[in-house]
């Protein structure tokens, strides 16, 4: 994921405008935080050029690793037109960065001091630093825990990743049906959860037909431990299994 970069956004405030290659890093920073690819400079000027024809806004040649690239630059009102063209949960994440920067230019203006815009710009590298983070965290879960499913996983971005944009880019999974304990089933059966889990494993019905691996905290300790919840058909099972009847 690209850093935020402070000092280019602190000066871009300042001058109420902003350059295409900073915003191309905002862009490709929240289209990262939404597993989207991100985008290639060529493709963005010819974005650019085609949302504000007409307009009066700056084209010249900068460079880029040795090579020499086209670069845009525009007001920040402008810049919040080229992002409205992203998809929504990218166009959430990178329209109140720029609004935000757009209301840092107005404070300083009120003030006559930088402080309020170097504070939010700095506010927002944090931001940055801490999604890269989670999102690394998200996937060294995920790979600790190869058997959960995709609803747990989506369970383990959305929790770390929504908190820290402030809107659910990764909406929570629905509930499609209702999934029990070896607890909660046992207690329904009348033996015990280790019973519950003997018979679950020697008859192979941790699978999909019957339940769902979800990521819970372990009753020994604080650690994380994958642990299977029964669906209707995986208690049907093991009330035939344990007590010889099919019961509905």
């Amino acid at each position: 994921m690209t850093g935020f970069n402070l000092s280019n956004s602190f000066g871009s405030v300042t001058e109420k405008t902003i350059d295409s290659q900073e915003l191309l890093s905002l862009v490709n920073q929240a289209r990262t935080s939404c597993d989207e690819k991100a985008v290639r400079n060529n493709v963005f000027i010819e974005r650019i050029k085609d949302e504000l024809d007409g307009e009066t806004y700056k084209i010249f040649v900068g460079q880029k690793n040795g090579a020499e690239i086209e670069v845009a630059e525009m007001t920040i009102k402008q810049a919040i037109r080229v992002a409205a063209r992203e998809s929504k949960a990218v166009r959430r994440a990178l329209v109140d960065k720029l609004e935000a920067m757009q209301q840092a230019h107005i404070e300083k203006n009120k003030s006559g001091s930088g402080l309020v815009e170097y504070r939010l710009a700095k506010a927002e590298q944090l931001k940055a630093q801490a999604l890269e983070k989670n999102i690394a965290s998200a996937r060294d879960l995920m790979n600790m825990f190869p058997r959960l499913g995709d609803a747990a996983n989506q369970v383990i971005v959305a929790t770390l990743v929504n908190p820290l944009l402030g809107v659910e880019v990764v909406p929570l999974p629905a509930i499609e049906e209702h999934y029990h304990t070896a607890g909660e089933v046992g207690a329904m059966i009348g033996v015990s959860s280790q019973k519950i889990g003997r018979v679950a494993n020697a008859n192979n019905l941790k699978t999909d037909k019957h339940g769902k691996f979800f990521l819970d905290k372990s009753r020994h300790s604080d650690k994380q431990v994958e642990a299977f919840r029964y669906n209707a058909e995986g208690i049907k099972a093991l009330k035939h299994l344990i007590h010889g009847v099919d019961v509905a």
